[in-house]
C-alpha cells in the first residue's frame, strides 16, 4: 500500500495504491496504437434468416457513438438500429461487436471510411445490448520511462537499466496476482481538465440545482483553454447568461443550450439542466456515486483490508443499506463526513436522475504481463472485466502525473 502524492488522485478519491515499490513513470496513448483494446464476446450461432447482422467494428481515433452514427448516416438509416456492448476509447485501436437491425451484410461490406474497417459478418435473431460483452483485452504501449524514485512529486531523474526495470515489473505484477487491483472509477469517470462531474452531482443530490448549474457553466480550471476558462469566469463574476451566451465558444453546445434556457429563464435551473441529455445527467449523479465509491475503496485499503475482507462496495441509492461489520462502518463514516443519506438519492425536482443503488466489486483479480522492448518502453497485456478501467491498472505500475494517463 502506497498514498498517493498527487492532487488529482486525492480529489477524485483514488488516495492509495495498493502497490508499494515505485513506479516505471512514462506516458500513454503517445499515439492512438499505442492503446489497443479487444472486446471480449460470446459469439453467436449463425441464423441465416435473422433480422440482424453482427459485425466486428476497428476503429482508429474514433469513439464508439460518433463512428456508428458515421456508419449509419452511409449506410442511410438511422443510428438507433445498431447496438453493441459498451464504449471504447476514442484515442486507440478498439475491436467490438456490433448489431445491426435489417441491413443487408454487402451493404455494410462497401462502407469506406477512415479509421473504421467492417468485418467478420454473420446474421443473427438478437440485439447486442450494452453490459453483454464479458470484457476487455488490453494491449498497453508505455513510453518515456524514467526512473522515478525518491523524488518528489515523483519527477523523473533518469533511466532505469533493463535489470532494474525488469525486477520492478515483475514486483508489480506479483503484487496485483496477489491482492488484486483496487476496482476505482477511473479518471474518465470525472475529466481530467475539468474534473467536477462528481461536485455537480453531489450539487444534484444535495438539491441545489442552482450550484449545480453554476457549477458546470463556471469554476473555470486552470488546465483548460484560455477561451474557456474566461468564459466561465464571466459567468462566475457577473452572472450574466445572456452576455455569457454570447461569449461561450460555439464549440461548448451543452453548455450554450443551459445559457439559451437560462437567458430566457433565468431562474428555471432545472430547465437548464433538462438540456442536457438525459444520459448525460444521470452521469452527473453517477460521478457522485463513484467518487463516494472511490473514497471507500481508499479508506479500506488505508486500514489494510484486504480483498478477501471486503467482496462488495455499494454505489449508494435510496434503496441502499450499509454492509456489515467493518465494511459498514467505513461506509457510515464516508456518507457522514459527506452530509449524505441514502434517501437524499430519490430526487424530487428531478426524479427521473434518481437511482436505487447498486453493488460493485471491491478489487479485480488480475493476471499482467508485460514486454520491456527497452529501458524507455514497455508493453502491458491483461483483461478486465466490463465496466472496469485501464487506467486504474496502468496507474500501479507508473505511479507517475494523473496527466500523463
Amino acid at each position: 500500500m502506497m498514498k498517493s502524492p498527487y492532487e488529482l488522485d486525492n480529489l477524485l478519491g483514488l488516495s492509495y495504491f495498493i502497490t508499494d515499490t515505485p513506479g516505471i513513470g512514462g506516458r500513454l496513448r503517445t499515439t492512438a496504437e499505442d492503446f489497443v483494446v479487444t472486446e471480449l464476446y460470446e459469439d453467436c450461432e449463425e441464423v441465416r434468416e435473422g433480422e440482424y447482422t453482427h459485425f466486428t467494428l476497428e476503429k482508429m481515433n474514433w469513439d464508439t457513438h460518433r463512428a456508428i452514427k458515421f456508419i449509419a448516416k452511409r449506410l442511410g438509416v438511422s443510428h438507433k438500429r445498431f447496438g453493441f456492448a459498451g464504449t471504447k476509447d476514442k484515442r486507440a485501436v478498439t475491436s467490438q461487436r456490433v448489431a445491426v437491425w435489417n441491413v443487408d451484410t454487402e451493404d455494410l461490406r462497401k462502407v469506406d471510411i477512415k479509421g473504421i474497417t467492417l468485418s467478420n459478418f454473420r446474421r443473427s435473431d438478437r440485439r447486442i445490448s450494452l453490459g453483454e460483452s464479458l470484457g476487455n483485452r488490453f494491449e498497453i504501449a508505455v513510453r518515456d520511462i524514467r526512473d522515478i524514485r525518491d523524488i518528489g512529486p515523483w519527477d523523473a531523474r533518469g533511466i532505469y537499466d533493463i535489470q532494474e526495470l525488469q525486477e520492478l515489473l515483475e514486483s508489480i505484477s506479483s503484487r496485483l496476482k496477489e491482492a488484486g487491483v483496487p476496482n476505482y472509477f477511473g479518471y474518465q469517470r470525472f475529466g481530467v481538465t475539468r474534473p467536477n462531474t462528481h461536485l455537480v452531482g453531489r450539487d444534484i443530490i444535495n438539491g441545489d440545482l442552482r450550484s449545480a448549474v453554476l457549477s458546470y457553466l463556471g469554476r473555470p480550471y486552470k488546465s483548460e483553454r484560455e477561451d474557456v476558462y474566461e468564459a466561465r469566469k464571466f459567468v462566475d463574476d457577473t452572472g450574466d447568461f445572456k452576455k455569457a451566451l454570447e461569449i461561450f465558444p460555439r464549440r461548448l453546445n451543452y453548455e450554450r443550450n443551459m445559457l439559451d434556457a437560462l437567458s430566457k429563464n433565468p431562474n428555471d435551473f432545472a430547465g437548464a439542466l433538462r438540456r442536457l441529455p438525459k444520459k448525460l445527467r444521470w452521469m452527473l449523479v453517477h460521478a457522485y456515486q463513484s467518487y463516494l465509491f472511490n473514497r471507500i475503496l481508499s479508506l479500506s485499503i488505508e486500514r489494510g483490508i484486504e480483498r478477501e475482507e471486503i467482496d462488495k462496495i455499494p454505489l449508494f441509492g435510496y434503496e441502499s443499506s450499509f454492509s456489515p461489520g467493518i465494511a459498514g462502518e467505513i461506509e457510515k463514516t464516508v456518507l457522514e463526513e459527506e452530509g449524505i443519506s441514502f434517501d437524499q438519492f430519490k430526487i424530487p425536482s428531478m426524479p427521473e436522475l434518481s437511482s436505487r443503488g447498486f453493488l460493485r466489486d471491491a478489487f479485480i483479480e488480475i493476471d499482467p504481463d508485460f514486454e520491456i522492448k527497452d529501458v524507455q518502453n514497455v508493453l502491458v497485456r491483461f483483461s478486465l472485466p466490463t465496466g472496469s478501467y485501464a487506467t486504474v491498472v496502468m496507474r500501479e505500475f507508473m505511479k507517475t502525473d494523473p496527466l500523463n494517463y
